[in-house]
């Protein structure tokens, strides 16, 4: 009779131990279960700290007028060239196609105000694009001026947007001078006033920003009109230059505005005949500050759902501050993580 009662507790002591870790397993693995959904959903952001930065906004601007008609295949050649090399060089880049009439377009991207990265649009739609823009021979959607600055800060202020801390590339195309109205408390040169009006949206650090030229170059003794002029042959505005002829308003016709600019904020010129592509250098642009804010380009509930790790260059963690600006949905240090450092954002699921 003992016998059987030791048995009977010993089968029920067994079954007790069995369900109990069956329950322990079922809890392991539920644990695993939702630790491995977490994983799945969570998404993470890598950033390294460089002075050369891997992020750039372009802006190209056009002039679309008749004229231009004349070069197209030259210009798309050229365009072809540099979006495969921008494709070679930064991790990221936005860029913006728009022109230089304020008649109709006033700043607007083409096409339907897209803005172009490496992940929307093949190499083939770009080039596409571009050449787009050039395909009327006589166009009626186009003011008669050239006012490529004021189209260029009614497009950066409305349509693209530069992003904080980001370079960017201004690359103006024209076989004429610009002739739009700018000024300032300061000054009456439009040059100067559209220069300072471009680095008040780059927090005035002129590191952060280059302007490149494509125009006529002055034509030269003994060689053909033809070998140095492929748009406006004859009465290019430049011809104008020391002619003493005036516009409207008592102003001298030509100013030379889109190569000064080019000078005034640190870039490079070109004659619109020449292979003009590789003088776009995108390689020479290098921050002098490094930077302390790092988007996160999806959406972010609150910063309780980040996990944020910066990693030196010797691999060590480093405890730097950072909040998140829910406005730009980006994580901010309290100073800069420094060069060579590697920086982890690591997104919960909401």
């Amino acid at each position: 009779m003992k016998y059987l009662v030791a048995l009977k507790n010993f089968r029920e002591a067994s079954l007790a131990i069995l369900s109990l870790i069956v329950l322990v397993t079922i809890i392991v693995l539920s644990g695993c279960s939702q630790k491995e959904s977490l994983t799945a959903a969570s998404s993470s952001r890598y950033f390294v700290q460089d002075l050369n930065p891997p992020y750039l906004d372009i802006l190209w601007v056009l002039d679309d007028r008749s004229p231009m008609n004349q070069v197209r295949e030259h210009l798309v050649s050229e365009a072809q060239k540099f979006f495969v090399r921008l494709d070679s060089i930064p991790n990221d880049y936005q860029m913006g196609i728009t022109t230089m009439d304020m008649l109709r377009n006033r700043g607007a991207l083409k096409p339907a105000n897209t803005v172009l990265t490496k992940q929307t649009g093949t190499l083939d739609q770009r080039v596409a694009l571009f050449g787009s823009l050039l395909s009327q021979v006589i166009n009626l959607q186009t003011g008669a001026e050239n006012t490529g600055l004021t189209a260029t800060l009614a497009s950066l202020r409305t349509y693209f947007t530069p992003r904080p801390g980001v370079p960017l590339v201004l690359v103006f195309i024209s076989d004429g001078d610009d002739f739009s109205e700018i000024t300032s408390t300061t000054t009456t040169d439009a040059v100067d006033a559209f220069a300072a009006q471009v680095l008040s949206l780059k927090e005035n650090k002129e590191d952060l920003v280059k302007a490149y030229s494509i125009n006529y170059l002055p034509l030269v003794s003994g060689v053909s009109l033809a070998n140095q002029r492929c748009a406006t042959r004859n009465n290019a505005d430049i011809d104008k230059a020391n002619t003493g002829a005036l516009r409207w308003n008592g102003t001298p016709w030509f100013q030379d505005r889109y190569f000064r600019v080019a000078r005034k904020l640190k870039g490079d010129t070109a004659d619109l005949c020449s292979d003009f592509s590789d003088r776009i250098n995108l390689s020479g642009l290098r921050l002098k500050t490094l930077p302390n804010r790092f988007k996160v380009d999806v959406s972010v509930s609150d910063a309780s759902k980040l996990r944020v790790t910066v990693v030196d260059k010797n691999q060590n963690t480093l405890n730097i501050p950072w909040t998140f600006d829910s406005a730009t949905s980006e994580v901010v240090f309290q100073t800069a993580p420094p060069e060579g450092s590697s920086i982890q954002i690591l997104i919960a699921p909401n």
